[in-house]
């Protein structure tokens, strides 16, 4: 993930909801630097929806910042950070868990838009 901006979120947001296969996203937030309430409140959407599909949202590579926000919002249950996706894949492959890589590039902006209120 880029940034922590509320639209990289949003977007993120609706692959997951459209697109998504698997119940289970690893997020690589190592470029994340700061992360609004507002942000943070869309990931804990996407990852109690994870949930009821019997998957969750992984965080990897959060740094201080990022920790502190999750850890002082009571959100860590919701949204397991790890050091790095090395370590979040392992812990899925430890639990029989399989996975795939998938890009969120500029170009998936578009693509995956949330669909206008209706």
């Amino acid at each position: 993930m880029p940034d922590g901006s509320l639209e990289t979120v949003s977007c993120l947001a609706s692959v997951i909801r459209c697109r998504a296969t698997v119940p289970t996203v690893i997020l690589d937030v190592t470029a994340v630097q700061r992360l609004t309430i507002d942000a943070l409140a869309v990931l804990v959407r996407k990852a109690m929806r994870l949930h009821t599909a019997d998957g969750e949202l992984l965080l990897a590579g959060p740094g201080p910042a990022l920790r502190k926000i999750i850890e002082r919002t009571g959100t860590g249950p919701l949204l397991p950070v790890f050091a790095d996706s090395t370590a979040a894949v392992r812990a899925l492959a430890e639990d029989g868990r399989t996975w795939h890589r998938v890009e969120l590039t500029v170009e998936h902006r578009a693509l995956f838009a949330e669909p206008p209120p209706q």
